[in-house]
């Protein structure tokens, strides 16, 4: 029997067509015929690999490739986050994009490559998956597996993937947890609804819902920056630059019916935000990558019919959380999926670390039945 071909880790060229679209496709055929998977959009992958994304403005990366003989059987984007890094004084190396085949080998040596990148600049941790911002989903699916990916809000993985991380020496950093809102058990508990009452009547809090996408591109400024305020004490909160806003914004336009968007206003001035998604997840399994104009009516149609939502942004000013601001959220929240008639809603990237939101979750008879988990490993 012959020997298999030693594998080659070769950096992908920005320039290079052919590379780039040898790693945005190979996912796409790793998971050929898994239900769960959702691929990322081919036109944002393109801007990050030819470094045209805004997080490229402040820090570095470079994008890899695994190869035995021609055939594709790896990737993995390495990450020097320097105004993180800066920021919060870390010297992290961040590992992004990391898919590979059900091979031991080939896991270690792209983790090796990782150990070798991160030294050469001086950098003296791996933590991952993560990405560009508190925006982009982390994490290794650990839970969950029969259950379909949030858009590619958090991705989909294979069990083995665990298995690869923890048997090279990777540690447990921090757990994000999904949870699943059901019409059924959803039931605001009548504290909630007395506080956020008291609250609007007391401490002159409203609550502004946007009516169109122009509305919603105007008042997209101000949600990111509460969203720079009102995450400022998290681990891994680094202040979004004004770039970083627009290509959130654009990316927010794309997928949300700005109808389900919520503002909580003081005296006309935003203090608080709550980011409701339909559920589009089968319309872009569907279109693979592609965003074509079909893919958009598409996905038009479904924001106006989708039975199931997605939370992925819930933020309030700190000096207002005390004072019934969050209740006002879960309340507008209970009245976005009454009023939509919503079968079902999840939850996204809600880290372990914060105990009142886990608390919520139960509060609200909500089930953590996703975890996503970002391993690290000190050099």
């Amino acid at each position: 029997m012959a020997e298999p071909r030693p594998i080659r880790i070769e950096q992908i060229s920005g320039s290079d067509r052919r590379q780039i679209r040898a790693f945005i496709e190979f996912p796409k055929e790793l998971y050929r015929g898994n239900d769960c998977f959702v691929p990322w959009f081919d036109r944002g992958m393109r801007k990050i690999l030819t470094g045209r994304h805004p997080f490229f403005e402040h820090s570095q990366g470079e994008f890899f490739l695994a190869y035995r003989g021609q055939q594709v059987v790896g990737r993995i984007a390495l990450l020097e986050p320097k105004k993180f890094n800066s920021y919060q004084d870390r010297r992290d190396c961040r590992l992004y994009f990391f898919d590979v085949i059900e091979d031991q080998q080939t896991a270690y040596l792209l983790f090796d490559h990782a150990k070798n990148w991160a030294s050469e600049r001086g950098l003296d941790r791996l933590i991952g998956p993560q990405g560009f911002s508190g925006f982009t989903g982390a994490g290794i699916l650990i839970k969950g597996y029969e259950h379909k990916a949030s858009m590619t809000m958090m991705n989909y993985h294979f069990p083995y993937y665990r298995q690869f991380f923890e048997s090279y020496g990777f540690s447990t950093y921090k757990d994000f947890y999904s949870a699943e809102l059901t019409a059924q058990t959803f039931i605001l508990p009548q504290q909630i609804r007395s506080i956020q009452e008291i609250s609007r009547k007391r401490n002159g809090l409203s609550v502004r819902t946007i009516r169109d996408r122009r509305e919603l591109r105007a008042l997209g400024y101000a949600i990111m920056e509460m969203y720079n305020a009102a995450f400022v004490t998290h681990e891994e909160f680094c202040p979004m630059t004004r770039r970083e806003l627009e290509q959130t914004i654009r990316d927010l336009l794309t997928v949300t019916d700005p109808q389900l968007v919520k503002v909580i206003e003081h005296d006309r001035q935003p203090v608080g935000f709550l980011l409701t998604f339909p559920d589009l997840t089968e319309g872009i399994q569907a279109a693979n990558g592609r965003l074509t104009p079909r893919t958009l009516l598409r996905f038009l149609h479904e924001k106006k019919s989708a039975e199931r939502f997605i939370i992925n942004g819930i933020g309030i000013l700190p000096e207002y959380q005390s004072r019934g601001g969050t209740a006002i959220l879960f309340y507008e929240l209970m009245q976005t999926l009454q009023n939509r008639q919503a079968r079902s809603a999840e939850m996204t990237q809600i880290a372990e670390s914060t105990s009142d939101m886990v608390q919520s979750i139960r509060k609200l008879h909500g089930e953590i039945y996703k975890v996503h988990r970002i391993y690290e490993l000190k050099l």
